[in-house]
């Protein structure tokens, strides 16, 4: 267990990265409007791989160490949530041709019920977000 203010900084640490790189990916991209080349290009290629990357540590310090009462925290936990069941519910439905015929039923109204969570999660998120917003 870590401090209340390790915590923040970690998270705050994890977000000031994400918006430097969010900086130079935008810098980077008017640039490469401006100017094509293939050094730019792979310039912002990178810049968007690092992005990324800077993105999920963010939320996943924020899941791991922020606080339930910062802005930003339950839009990343719903979004976390729809990520997996989405994954879920794609591997159940690749799954699915595998199994017996009188079992293909069973699992596809599992598939429903997994999809119809993720439906009440992207919910949960858009009002998530737009409470942060307001």
């Amino acid at each position: 267990m870590i401090s209340p203010e390790l915590s923040r900084q970690l998270v705050t640490g994890r977000l000031l990265v994400l918006q430097s790189k969010r900086l130079m990916l935008a810098s980077a991209e008017r640039r490469l409007g401006d100017h094509e080349n293939e050094h730019l290009r792979e310039r912002v290629d990178r810049l968007r791989t690092d992005t990324h990357s800077a993105q999920h540590e963010y939320r996943s310090t924020m899941i791991q160490y922020g606080s339930p009462e910062h802005r930003d925290y339950w839009p990343i936990a719903y979004g976390r949530l729809v990520e997996k069941g989405m994954a879920l519910a794609s591997r159940l439905r690749k799954s699915i041709v595998e199994l017996p015929p009188d079992d293909r039923y069973e699992a596809s109204t599992d598939i429903e019920m997994v999809e119809a969570m993720v439906d009440s999660w992207t919910d949960s998120m858009r009002t998530a977000v737009a409470a942060s917003v307001g």
